[in-house]
């Protein structure tokens, strides 16, 4: 079934205008040209942002590791001073003082000391000191709205991180805090700086986690939400509250093995969907940065660099149409002008000339055009005035004698001649002339059934054809169940005298005429549609409402559209008449509205026969 329409291209492409042809071709270079350019030009984009995405991934990754790095040193740093506060380690260590109490007023002073150095450092929530005797002291910034912690949950976390410190060294330990995921915990051994291998008990501070993402808060790329700290075991520390995240650590987990430090960036593929995941290990505490951002996120970036080369691609591709145009009319300018000259000698034209536009091969045609003119016009004017003259006077004299009956018995002659002399032409001619003649002679306001005022129309059609060929076509949408409805006389045959006439360009061909007819409640609507080259609908208005515009043709009624018009609206009332649908370059719809008046089966006048066969 694909091979017969796969065949039609050519003749398709063969049929079309020289200048179309060549408008056609160039449109189709310059197309394929501009998305060729376009689509290298967004690829090589893609192409230098996902480069240059991983290169300043890699810069920002390094940049925070090294930020992290410093913020972790200056923490720990600061918890020398609480190692070297006097008043503390007395009371970590148990020993006694001059300033000794009760419980109470112990708690009260460590708690001031604790307090002292946590509200030095804003990130810093929790402070908590367990003694190796077991005492649990601690202090919570409440401003900050924190306020949940309780002495036995301070007491199990200093506990649970002194057991996870044991004698490891440095004794310091970095992990996510059990409490919240915002949290950070630090904890170290609460050594004697003098017996640095003397220890009293343990420090466990619990920090904001933008202690360290705050720092990198201004590069859009690397946040809290796609960016996790991993330790060396593969727990996370901080970070990483992106819902893939998880899953593209436990992919990288190899990588990590190694005591080495390292540095690299791929992309991987997790469920469909493309990331670029970054990450570098630093060896002083086996810490791991990993960096998470999706590729749609990066190629959403130059989402703008794709349209403007859309709109550049596309302004060329108009500029060059526009060039394109200009280029394919000036070079079929002469064909062109050839082409209507001749549709006027066609028209009966013979006075008219072309002036050539130029010397190429258009104007050699022109002049040798110009030299048969005159050849033409030379013979026509000696015959053609005595000729037209005979005909006049003998058509006068047939008009004065001919009765109707005996046309259709001559004509039904003719028919059976051409008939017997197997003239098929002449026969279908003279068969729609026959048909044609018969309806011209009945009441113009008679009722008669839609087949057969389809019949009329396809006499009429038959002789149009003759002039004009296969210049246009016309097609039939009426069911059979409407075929016995009642319509006035000569309603349709003007619609389509209107649209072959003035509706449709025979010179191109091409033409379609579709009728149409279906039943809405109690209305029969039919309408003749062409695809011509329409009119603005208030002309059509205008005509409808203006003086009656008929045009006679000897020996047919053929009635103008506005007296189709009025011959409805008297006979059925003001609801049912003509209207029109148009728009020029777009073709043109009639649409007539007659009640809906269903005839008997049969019920078709009998007209005399003119087959002389037998």
């Amino acid at each position: 079934m694909k091979a017969p329409r796969l065949g039609k291209l050519p003749n398709l492409f063969g049929s079309m205008l020289i200048r179309t042809k060549i408008l056609i071709s160039n449109l189709f270079l310059i197309v394929l040209m501009a998305i060729a350019i376009g689509t290298l030009a967004i690829y090589a984009a893609r192409s230098f942002t996902e480069i240059q995405t991983r290169d300043l991934t890699q810069q920002l990754v390094h940049q925070a590791s090294d930020n992290i790095e410093y913020r972790a040193k200056t923490l720990v740093g600061s918890t020398v001073s609480l190692l070297g506060n006097n008043r503390l380690k007395s009371i970590v260590a148990g020993e006694p003082s001059s300033e000794e109490g009760n419980s109470a007023s112990i708690r009260l002073r460590a708690g001031t000391l604790l307090s002292e150095f946590g509200n030095g450092n804003e990130y810093i929530r929790a402070l908590i000191v367990r003694t190796s005797g077991g005492m649990t002291y601690w202090w919570e910034n409440r401003d900050g709205g924190a306020g949940r912690m309780t002495e036995l949950g301070a007491a199990h976390l200093a506990k649970d991180a002194e057991a996870r410190l044991g004698g490891t060294s440095p004794h310091l330990l970095w992990s996510a805090s059990p409490r919240d995921e915002d949290e950070i915990l630090f904890a170290r051994s609460f050594i004697d700086l003098s017996h640095v291998s003397r220890s009293y008990g343990v420090i466990v501070i619990l920090l904001d986690s933008r202690y360290f993402w705050d720092l990198s808060a201004r590069d859009s790329l690397i946040l809290r939400e796609n960016t996790a700290i991993i330790d060396e075991s593969g727990g996370f520390i901080t970070g990483g509250t992106y819902p893939k995240l998880r899953e593209a650590v436990s992919l990288s987990e190899a990588d990590r093995g190694g005591n080495a430090a390292f540095a690299e960036s791929r992309i991987v593929t997790m469920q469909g969907s493309k990331y670029l995941v970054t990450q570098k290990k630093r060896s002083p505490d086996g810490w791991t940065i990993v960096c998470l951002i999706p590729m749609a996120l990066l190629f959403g970036k130059i989402r703008l660099l794709q349209l403007v080369i859309v709109l550049i691609t596309f302004a060329a591709v108009i500029v060059s149409a526009i060039v394109a145009v200009y280029l394919s009319k000036s070079t079929t300018r002469g064909i062109k002008m050839l082409e209507r000259t001749m549709r006027r000698v066609e028209d009966g034209d013979f006075g008219v000339r072309i002036k050539p536009a130029g010397q190429d091969e258009a104007g050699v045609l022109a002049l040798r055009f110009n030299t048969m003119l005159d050849r033409i016009d030379e013979l026509i004017r000696t015959v053609y005035k005595e000729r037209m003259e005979k005909q006049q006077a003998e058509f006068s004299v047939l008009l004065a004698q001919i009765n109707p009956h005996f046309l259709y018995n001559s004509l039904g002659t003719i028919r059976w001649y051409a008939n017997m002399k197997r003239q098929p032409e002449i026969e279908r001619m003279t068969a729609s002339l026959i048909g044609l003649l018969k309806s011209s002679v009945r009441k113009s306001s008679e009722l008669h059934t839609l087949r057969e005022e389809l019949q009329d129309i396809g006499n009429y059609i038959d002789l149009q054809k003759i002039g004009y060929g296969d210049a246009f076509s016309v097609r039939y949408d009426v069911d059979e169940s409407l075929m016995q409805y009642k319509v006035l006389h000569l309603t349709l045959q003007p619609l389509v005298e209107n649209a072959i006439l003035h509706g449709l360009e025979m010179s191109k061909g091409g033409g379609l005429i579709t009728i149409r007819g279906w039943r809405e409640a109690e209305r029969l609507l039919l309408t003749v549609e062409d695809n011509g080259v329409g009119m603005e609908v208030e002309r059509f208005n205008e005509m409808l409402a203006g003086p009656d515009r008929r045009s006679s043709y000897p020996g047919l009624h053929s009635i103008g559209i506005r007296g189709v018009h009025e011959r409805i609206r008297l006979y059925f009332g003001e609801a049912f008449g003509l209207s029109y649908k148009s728009e020029p370059g777009k073709g043109t719809e009639a649409i007539v509205t007659l009640p809906a008046i269903e005839g008997a089966k049969g019920d078709e006048p009998h007209v005399e026969s003119d087959d002389r066969r037998g």
